[in-house]
């Protein structure tokens, strides 16, 4: 993990890109509301920590990827600003929103500004790079950011979908989750002077993290202390473990919960806990654990082939993060 150090620069770094681009207007405070710097709990930066420990490992000076990795986090808040709005969620990290808070034009407005402030600090990071290295990471920003906006939108589909095959959950889970999380280390890899073969393999690393990570927390949804028995059939959103069951060869078990996903709206609290008995009859719980370890599998191989992060920083953080949701 980064030293305290680390930490407090990447906090300093992140408030300035917000701070900076000031004007007083309700905005601005918003922006800073959301990202904790007006009080409240912060949110882990992971996205942010990602892009310093893949530089690092590349030989690079975290003083060199702190544009980069403000950039990707702030990102990684916009996109959970208009989540938060999407999904009608009035608390986040012990408080409300900022729609809540503010007002559902507020929110819109507020995430549209952290997007703006998200890529002028990649692009403060210019004195450090080429002309081409700007572009081509703010490209690599680019794609993520869009990848990760169809991923959202395949997910609010779902929410009126009686089934989900594994395939569409996949595609889902790629870009809502998995796509900034490969931008985040291929961009800390880039900002280090990596060539593209290294850093490509550094985003296909992080992306098999994030896709682990997404497993692991649809499973803390349902089992978690976060869970709940009504988490599965009450909710809108599909998960892992309930695709999984679903694609599966018919039995009694199976029927319980495809039955309590098609009539999910309008599904009483005892159906969780109706589901939650026959995800675990059928081993649900724990064939997502397995398919989690093996994009971990996958990403060591991958580690061991490219040679890349070889002092592990980078599955550190993962490894930090996952044990958030073990």
């Amino acid at each position: 993990m980064h030293s305290p150090a680390t930490v407090d620069n990447l906090e300093a770094a992140l408030e300035r890109a917000v701070s900076r681009f000031d004007d007083g207007s309700a905005t601005s405070a918003q922006m800073r509301y959301h990202l904790g710097f007006a009080g409240g709990r912060r949110g882990e930066r992971l996205h942010a920590r990602l892009v310093l420990a893949a530089a690092q490992e590349e030989g690079g000076r975290v003083e060199d990827a702190l544009d980069a990795a403000c950039a990707v986090e702030i990102v990684r808040e916009f996109s959970l600003v208009h989540a938060d709005i999407e999904d009608a969620l009035a608390v986040r990290r012990e408080r409300e929103t900022v729609w809540t808070q503010f007002g559902l034009a507020h929110g819109i407005n507020a995430g549209d500004a952290l997007c703006a402030v998200a890529y002028l600090a990649l692009l403060d990071g210019a004195p450090t790079c080429s002309p081409a290295m700007t572009v081509a990471m703010t490209r690599i920003l680019h794609e993520a950011h869009l990848a990760m906006c169809g991923g959202h939108s395949r997910n609010i589909e779902f929410r009126s979908r009686n089934v989900v095959s594994p395939a569409e959950y996949r595609a889902m889970m790629d870009g809502k989750t998995a796509a900034l999380f490969g931008a985040a280390c291929e961009l800390g890899a880039r900002s280090a002077g990596a060539d593209n073969a290294r850093a490509g393999a550094y985003a296909r690393l992080g992306r098999a993290y994030g896709s682990a990570i997404h497993i692991e927390d649809d499973v803390l949804s349902i089992w978690g202390e976060a869970g709940s028995a009504g988490s599965c059939s009450g909710g809108r959103a599909w998960n892992f473990p309930a695709v999984w069951a679903v694609a599966g060869p018919p039995s009694q078990a199976r029927g319980t919960i495809a039955e309590a996903y098609a009539r999910r709206a309008n599904a009483q609290r005892s159906d969780g806990a109706a589901v939650v008995a026959a995800l675990d009859a059928l081993g649900a719980r724990e064939a997502a654990q397995r398919a989690a370890r093996a994009e971990l599998d996958g990403a060591d191989q991958l580690a061991q082939e490219f040679g890349i992060d070889r002092g592990e920083r980078v599955r550190a953080a993962f490894q930090h993060a996952l044990r958030r949701v073990a």
